[in-house]
């Protein structure tokens, strides 16, 4: 079977730079979040990349942020925040009102906590949530670096199930990296099995994907049954089903963190600048 051309990103349109950058996400509204682990906020920009609004600062209280390293704007009503240097995520209100903290690590089952000096925010449990995303129904998924597991809280913010343990046989994760769902799967990125591990959103093991093709996966989107699996300077592209579909070879002159796709657009995000493509044609 032939295998997809590559296509060659080398300009794309500059819209924000940043000190250090880990991961970006757009809400259907078209507003641009980017988690800046350097600065220790969170932006929400507008589609031109102007900045509309700052989350954050430094600090470990209730909306301060220690290395942030993911944002999930969810439905564009609430915004979670994976706080990996104060091990805990964060939720807010499209106002950026802070809602709640879930911590992440050994206090992870004491639920969430909705004051900075209530003991589960002040247990530094050791937990690094580097990646976090919500799927549909609500439930919230975040990959925890220092267990190297995915952890998964119901709706109700109770922690229902650590997915990806040693025991887990063909579903253990190595080094867990990055998270994106749909209405069916939860996809982990792996980079110590250089693939993609997909499962159902309770938490079963389905597949692989891409395995040993990801060296170096470094963040994951999907949209409209597309997998975008991110690399250093190279994007790869599957059906969800799981048909490698096209790849992108990215020479903007720094390694990729992550990206986000919406409505026809394409935006790459390096440490330190935010970019914006048109999507390739099929």
């Amino acid at each position: 079977m032939a295998q997809p051309a590559d296509t060659v990103i080398t300009a794309a349109e500059p819209l924000a730079r940043f000190e250090e950058a880990r991961a970006v996400a757009v809400d259907p509204a078209g507003l641009i979040y980017v988690a800046d682990a350097g600065a220790d906020v969170v932006y929400r920009l507008r589609a031109d990349g102007a900045v509309e609004a700052v989350l954050g600062g430094p600090g470990t209280g209730e909306g301060q942020f220690d290395k942030p390293s993911d944002v999930d704007p969810t439905n564009g009503l609430i915004l979670v925040v994976a706080d990996a240097g104060n091990s805990r995520l964060q939720r807010f209100s499209r106002q950026y009102q802070f809602l709640e903290a879930l911590p992440v690590g050994t206090g992870a089952g004491r639920g969430p906590t909705f004051r900075s000096g209530e003991e589960a925010v002040l247990d530094r449990s050791k937990g690094e949530p580097v990646a976090v995303i919500t799927s549909n129904t609500e439930d919230v998924f975040a990959v925890d670096a220092e267990q190297r597991v995915v952890l998964k809280w119901d709706r109700n913010r109770r922690l229902e199930r650590v997915i990806g343990g040693a025991e887990e046989g063909d579903g253990a994760l190595m080094n867990p990296v990055a998270l994106a769902a749909d209405a069916r799967s939860l996809y982990v990125a792996d980079r110590g099995r250089a693939g993609v591990l997909v499962y159902d959103l309770f938490g079963g093991f389905v597949r692989v994907l891409a395995e040993g093709r990801a060296q170096g996966v470094q963040g994951l989107a999907v949209f409209e049954s597309r997998l975008w699996i991110v690399l250093p300077h190279r994007i790869l592209v599957y059906h969800t089903r799981g048909r490698l579909e096209k790849v992108l070879d990215v020479a903007l002159g720094a390694p990729l963190v992550d990206v986000a796709v919406q409505d026809g657009r394409l935006y790459l995000l390096t440490t330190t600048q935010l970019y914006r493509i048109r999507l390739p044609d099929n």
